[in-house]
């Protein structure tokens, strides 16, 4: 209702587990340190923490992280007994079985495809939400099936995601057996003030804002009402939005959250926490050493969507891209070793800014200036930065060079990626690495370089019209096999909005009409030109 008023793109403050909008905060960020020790290490993993902390969006940022070797059986509704539980599993698994299985032909089911899997180089990850509805009956059934192994390693790596409740059953000691086959845990707590200030901003960078439409002293009413619990945000914030339209405002004041609280209070009391129900987050809490927590995930993941600002093409951009080249030149790459090694022996950059000169070698440029932001230079000759998060499979799809930072802090450019390798570039070096040894190194945030259409200013949408549409028309019509219509002057209309989406569902993105970022990354792809490409080509 608000995102056309606010010029959104979608809603920012949704309590669904989108990992697009995951905010990592340093807790969230060892949280996610502490599921990806557990899988490299064959452990049985527990996460905990009160309502509406996250668990189960870290959950799906994981998910997206994992190597391609891994299958995995996701578990949402775990009131069940162990019978169902174990069909459940197998459900997940399409591990087929007879109508009237037993639980031992099901177990028997089970061990059979795990030990197949294993055999071909696969992995099982079996994850369970909500764990504190599990009875002791299926904990106990869930500790059978840590049983299940070879001489070597567990066959069936687990998960339990769960509420404190959960804690208190695990300390039964009926249950010793089990808690004592956990090999990580952590405990996820609330957001602090200055969290939760840039966790209401990441959200709406995410969804298109240019801005942020919270007065600080309403974060702070926030922040005091909800407890640091994201998912009270979430609702908090939703209704603030809501509530700064209805009034036609632009700016959401405390007066407006207070409103907005009552209405979700319904009790009328604004000044007592929506949150308050949600027991302060403990400060006991089992933590990974903290080299190897950062050894794991990095030390600074950030899940934002950094939009252009505002870029004209007209006679005065020439001039500043005129004015640009006297600052970039063409440069050709260096050095190459085509030996696989260890991802322990690259010898990356310690800063951001200066792996950005690797980046931009591979787009034929290079910058002097050594004092503006290297994304902010290179506006003036029509690319643009932007900030993204998820693992190697969202960089291939993305198809374009990246930079990212490894777990000892290097960060490097990705030039080349294949199936089973990867070519990093840094100091004027190729290396060659495994994939899979890439995927366990760096924090599952990244940096890519797109050349914006003509004309761009924020995600084209219904309405639109300009240069940018004229140039999106052109694409599409190029995409489904037409000849290009040489007029300009186009709407973004209907019409346009089924080719887009069309298209979004082609390339495997949200098909929701509106050309975003990601969406342009994947329409230049269309004809390729000076473009550089991770696989090679634009396939």
């Amino acid at each position: 209702m608000y995102e056309e008023y606010f010029g959104l793109t979608a809603a920012p403050f949704s309590i669904a587990p989108d990992p697009q909008y995951l905010y990592m905060s340093n807790r969230h960020r060892e949280a996610l340190a502490h599921l990806l020790y557990g899988i490299e290490n064959n452990g049985f993993i527990l996460l905990t923490g009160e309502v509406g902390t996250g668990k189960t969006t870290v959950c799906r940022c994981l998910l997206e992280q994992l190597p391609e070797n891994v299958d995995t059986a996701f578990i949402i509704n775990p009131k069940v007994n162990a019978h169902e539980l174990l069909a459940s599993i197998c459900d997940d698994l399409r591990i087929t079985y007879p109508a009237d299985a037993t639980p031992k032909i099901l177990v028997d089911r089970l061990n059979t495809y795990l030990v197949s899997t294993l055999e071909s180089g696969r992995r099982t990850l079996l994850i369970i939400d909500e764990a504190q509805n599990l009875s002791v009956e299926v904990l106990e059934q869930l500790r059978l099936l840590t049983n299940l192994e070879t001489n070597r390693r567990k066959l069936l790596q687990i998960i339990l995601l769960g509420q404190p409740e959960l804690l208190e059953t695990l300390s039964k000691q009926s249950l010793r057996q089990l808690s004592q086959r956990i090999t990580a845990r952590f405990h996820l707590g609330a957001l602090n003030k200055k969290e939760v200030n840039d966790y209401i901003a990441h959200r709406l960078s995410v969804s298109g804002a240019r801005g942020n439409f919270f007065k600080h002293s309403a974060m702070d009413r926030i922040y005091k009402l909800s407890n640091g619990i994201p998912r009270v945000i979430n609702l908090i914030c939703d209704r603030c939005l809501l509530g700064a339209y209805a009034e036609n405002r632009a700016i959401v004041t405390p007066r407006i959250v207070k409103k907005a609280a009552r209405e979700i209070l319904l009790s009328g009391n604004a000044e007592q926490p929506i949150g308050s129900d949600y027991s302060k987050s403990s400060t006991t809490d089992w933590r990974l050493p903290t080299a190897i927590a950062a050894s794991i995930v990095g030390v600074a993941i950030t899940v934002s969507m950094l939009l252009p600002t505002q870029v004209s093409y007209n006679s005065s951009v020439e001039t500043s891209a005129e004015k640009a080249a006297s600052t970039m030149s063409i440069v050709p790459y260096a050095d190459h070793d085509s030996t696989l090694i260890p991802i322990s022996e690259t010898v990356g950059h310690t800063s951001k800014k200066m792996a950005f000169d690797d980046l931009f070698a591979l787009w034929g440029i290079y910058i002097e200036d050594q004092i503006t932001d290297p994304c902010d230079t290179i506006q003036s000759i029509g690319l643009a930065c932007l900030e993204e998060a998820g693992g190697l499979r969202k960089i291939h799809a993305l198809n374009r060079p990246v930079i990212l930072q490894l777990h000892d802090s290097q960060w490097i450019t990705i030039s080349q990626l294949s199936d089973n390798t990867a070519t990093l570039l840094a100091r004027e070096r190729e290396y060659q690495i495994s994939r899979n040894e890439l995927a366990a190194a760096f924090d599952g945030s990244f940096t890519v370089v797109w050349r914006m259409p003509p004309g761009y200013q924020t995600p084209t949408t219904l309405g639109d019209n300009g240069a940018d549409v004229d140039w999106l028309v052109y694409q599409l019509a190029i995409f489904e096999q037409r000849t290009p219509d040489q007029t300009t002057g186009f709407t973004f209309d209907e019409s346009v909005v089924q080719q887009v989406k069309h298209f979004q569902e082609s390339v495997n993105v949200p098909a929701n009409g509106v050309v975003d970022p990601t969406s342009w990354i994947h329409i230049n792809s269309i004809e390729g030109v000076n473009i550089p490409f991770l696989t090679g080509d634009a396939g």
